[in-house]
């Protein structure tokens, strides 16, 4: 009798165990941006970069796979389009995506203007940069994260912009003298300054009053509703817990991060 008691007592607590350690089946196909220091290739780790810092770091508070799947900016977007994925990261909330995927911002960042030094002048505006016929300024395809709306209609209608899929080849456009401006993210910036030495041929122009949510977009039609409402509780408890910022002060200059919000 006594054994019996002991052998019931011990399922009991294996039950208990098992519903507590809930295992997640589920396996998330995560798409991000091909593009340091967002993702960086690694065969040891699986990649590195602040994408897959923040994605990690998601993935394992969830306890589900997450594989990443690095594409340039452009495919990433016909990726979500077709349901070929379930998340893409990051971004920033933008109309035509969110048509095929809902958006969870992580943190609010300041855009940042990157001037070339042959024509910075303290003493000018971002609006000055912008409404001088003479500059010509450098933006990505595939997604304008960091130019207003006006901003980039204007600068089309002039023909003053040239781009390029990748963020490497802006930085390149103003180094050459091909442009003479652009707008950035503190992160790119940070990266791209210092791996093209760039450190005494650029100025910054920090923009606070707009501040862009940067996030995830999660698949209308590949992700449940409670999956997308799991997610959210997550970011939300990394964000309160500053998971978040933790990872993204190893990716910008100290005085960045203080223009960041709900990190």
């Amino acid at each position: 009798m006594k054994n019996l008691f002991l052998i019931t007592f011990c399922v009991t607590l294996c039950q208990l165990a098992q519903a507590d350690t809930k295992v997640c089946e589920r396996r998330y196909k995560v798409t991000v941006n091909n593009q340091a220091p967002s993702f960086v290739p690694d065969v040891q780790n699986g990649g590195r970069g602040l994408s897959f810092d923040l994605i990690k770091a998601i993935e394992s508070r969830m306890g589900c796979t997450m594989t990443l799947n690095p594409v340039e900016l452009p495919r990433a977007f016909e990726d979500l389009k077709n349901s070929r994925t379930d998340i893409f990261a990051f971004g920033t909330s933008d109309e035509e995506w969110s048509k095929y995927g809902r958006f969870i911002p992580l943190y609010k960042a300041a855009r940042l203007m990157v001037v070339n030094n042959v024509v910075y002048d303290p003493k000018k505006s971002m609006q000055d940069y912008l409404k001088d016929p003479r500059v010509k300024f450098a933006d990505q395809t595939g997604g304008r994260f960091f130019y207003l709306p006006e901003e980039s209609e204007s600068l089309e209608k002039q023909r003053r912009v040239i781009r390029s899929p990748r963020p490497e080849h802006l930085f390149d456009f103003l180094k050459e003298g091909r442009a003479q401006a652009m707008f950035s993210s503190a992160v790119f910036n940070k990266y791209f300054v210092e791996t093209k030495n760039m450190q005494n041929k650029v100025s910054f122009i920090r923009d606070p009053k707009n501040k862009i949510a940067i996030g995830i977009y999660v698949s209308k039609r590949r992700v449940s509703p409670s999956e997308f409402q799991e997610l959210q509780r997550i970011i939300k408890d990394l964000q309160l817990e500053g998971t978040f910022r933790n990872i993204v002060s190893r990716y910008v200059y100290p005085e960045d991060l203080s223009h960041y919000e709900d990190l």
